[in-house]
């Protein structure tokens, strides 16, 4: 490296070798399907991950972990915890049943579990 154009080329090839992008969208709406018409190369030069549905035990220790701060009684949390994950399962398949009769879908994501659990907590601090 023993001019500019040199040290330049040399950090312009490193950050082409190690430079890393993460783009998250979601697939609920136009908006996603317009960006990749725009797009294309957000289909055919990257690694698309989708996530899949959360296990009943994830739920569980995730509500477990997010409600064991709030005040209350053990058997009290747990029969909170199991509601949380009834709401969102039964959600979950009222839009599986949304789908097959409309064709139109509605997606219950991870976010939408951690929104109920935090609804909840807001909820359950009014009312006390």
């Amino acid at each position: 490296l023993n001019t500019p154009a040199e040290a330049w080329a040399f950090f312009i090839d490193r950050c082409k070798s190690n430079l890393h992008v993460v783009l998250a969208f979601s697939p609920i709406g136009e908006a996603f399907r317009s960006r990749l018409r725009q797009f294309p190369s957000l289909v055919n030069c990257c690694t698309i991950d989708w996530f899949t549905i959360w296990p009943d035990d994830a739920l569980k220790s995730v509500a477990s972990r997010f409600l064991q701060e709030v005040e209350m009684a053990g058997d009290v949390r747990e029969r909170c915890v199991e509601m949380c994950i009834e709401m969102h399962v039964s959600a979950r398949k009222m839009s599986e049943k949304f789908f097959t009769e409309t064709r139109r879908r509605n997606y219950m994501t991870p976010t939408s579990y951690l929104e109920l659990i935090s609804t909840y907590k807001t909820l359950l601090g009014v009312k006390r």
